[in-house]
């Protein structure tokens, strides 16, 4: 049995259940990033917040993405393309949201 979720749906029971591990924006970001993966895969994923909250972690920016796995890097630009060398990530304003590597 599964329900498919909105965007909206998606992040107030993501907020209910953990309201301190994202911010909205970061979750809207989120959200499409799993409905593209899901339409790429072909594949339906579960609603798993803890799950995600186990593989992903937002960050301010990608300097301090960078800095939390032991790379320092000043400028942001290469901050950011030294993590998508290193994982998956999607931007959210200022902030980015990294898969754990």
């Amino acid at each position: 049995m599964k329900i498919t979720l909105t965007e909206s749906e998606f992040v107030n029971r993501f907020l209910a259940i953990r309201p301190d591990n994202f911010s909205r924006e970061g979750l809207r970001a989120l959200f499409e990033y799993l409905e593209d993966a899901e339409r790429d895969l072909g594949e339906e994923t579960e609603f798993d917040p803890i799950g995600i909250c186990c593989e992903w972690g937002e960050y301010d920016s990608a300097t301090e993405a960078c800095a939390d796995f032991g790379h320092a890097e000043a400028d942001p630009e290469k901050a950011l393309e030294w993590l998508r060398d290193q994982t998956q990530v999607v931007e959210a304003g200022e902030s980015v949201l990294v898969l754990s590597f």
